[in-house]
């Protein structure tokens, strides 16, 4: 929990906002293969060749992740490369 013990913020980035205002598809990616799954910088390319596979599909892609003990949900480029980068180690 966040301090005070509510919920950990939240940031929504703005294409997945836009795609949910709109009623667009949107796809939820978990990051655990990102941080757990694979070694750097094979689990970028993998997180980008999903993301891809989404939009391909017509969906827009929500990569869902904890970042400085801020919950995204949609990652920028910025922040998927830094989660992948840290691999294993304690990003939240």
């Amino acid at each position: 929990p966040a301090p005070g013990g509510g919920a950990p913020p939240l940031v929504v980035h703005a294409e997945v906002q836009a795609a949910i205002d709109a009623g667009e598809p949107v796809v939820a990616l978990e990051s655990t293969i990102i941080t757990h799954g694979m070694p750097y910088p094979d689990n970028l390319h993998t997180a980008r060749a999903v993301e891809e596979a989404v939009r391909e599909a017509g969906a827009v892609p929500a990569t869902v992740a904890l970042l400085d003990g801020v919950c995204h949900v949609g990652l920028a480029t910025e922040e998927l490369t830094r989660l992948a980068q840290l691999g294993r180690e304690r990003v939240a």
